[in-house]
């Protein structure tokens, strides 16, 4: 077997230690990725659930505002219908009074 040279052993050397500091290199990148991807993808998370948030907001007051037209509409259709009620009423009222009028007078 040969003997290695003094140059070709710490070329050798050289080698290794850049490959050592290549794959360094290569897993504080992967650590700076995975960080930045993680941010990211909090980031995402956190502007997702804020828009969900208002879309759920909109949507309630959608709903509070058709509630509150539905509820417009069942009072004005209650208190016309208590009008009339009462309209049928009074009528009826005058017509009680007149017979009862009549009868004590001894009309029919």
């Amino acid at each position: 077997m040969r003997k290695l040279s003094q140059e070709t052993i710490a070329r050798i050397l050289s080698v290794e230690r850049e490959a050592v500091g290549v794959h360094d290199d290569a897993q504080r990148q992967a650590a700076r990725l995975i960080k930045e991807a993680e941010e990211a993808a909090s980031t995402l998370r956190e502007q997702t659930l804020a828009q969900a948030r208002q879309e759920a907001e909109e949507i309630l007051a959608a709903g509070r505002e058709a509630a509150e037209a539905e509820r417009a509409r069942i009072i004005a259709l209650a208190e016309a219908e208590a009008e009339h009620m009462e309209t049928l009423a009074t009528r009826h009222l005058d017509r009680a009074v007149s017979f009862v009028r009549d009868q004590v007078a001894g009309r029919e």
